[in-house]
């Protein structure tokens, strides 16, 4: 069997299972195989019915098509509270536990909406999977939309009081 045939195998199956297999990492494998690997993916979506999707994921979707932080109510279907997220944060990136709160201000704003998911350290984005038992793909496909406008932002920015940009920043993509 070629190998493309086999990727493409191995591809439907996991998706039929109900997985959300990363198509970029197929053709990765596939390396010269990659633009037939493509097509013949491409084909496969077309023709094959979506799976249904489960109870947690129609929660989350309605809470995204609601504008509400789907991170939010993926952490609070998980059964985790905000602060214990926070304390993993902490704890696995080992900030001093003086910078809580700025962790805190920030993980809120991320599940808020207010921060672009893009720009956390994968760090960060690893200890909150951790923490309410997900995966860093589930973080990335149920991050928050970002619901402040361009202007709104730089007007927050503006009246927030000054500081120097320290490591919570950084991790979080406020600064740098």
């Amino acid at each position: 069997m070629p190998e493309t045939d086999r990727l493409l195998d191995e591809y439907a199956a996991r998706f039929a299972r109900g997985g959300s297999p990363d198509a970029r990492d197929y053709l990765a494998r596939a390396g010269a195989g990659a633009h037939e690997l493509r097509e013949l993916i491409d084909a496969f979506l077309i023709a094959a019915p979506p799976p249904a999707p489960g109870e947690e994921a129609l929660a989350l979707m309605t809470a995204w098509a609601a504008g509400k932080p789907p991170l939010a109510e993926l952490r609070r279907r998980r059964g985790r509270l905000r602060d214990a997220v926070v304390d993993a944060i902490v704890e696995a990136l080992r900030i001093d536990p003086a910078r809580r709160a700025r962790v805190a201000g920030h993980y809120q704003r991320l599940e808020s909406g207010l921060l672009d998911l893009r720009r956390v350290d994968p760090r960060v984005l690893g200890a909150i999977a951790g923490a309410i038992g997900a995966t860093v793909d589930d973080l990335a496909r149920w991050g928050p939309r970002l619901r402040a406008e361009p202007v709104l932002m730089a007007r927050m920015e503006m009246l927030a009081p000054p500081h120097p940009a320290d490591e919570v920043d950084l991790l979080f993509g406020v600064a740098g």
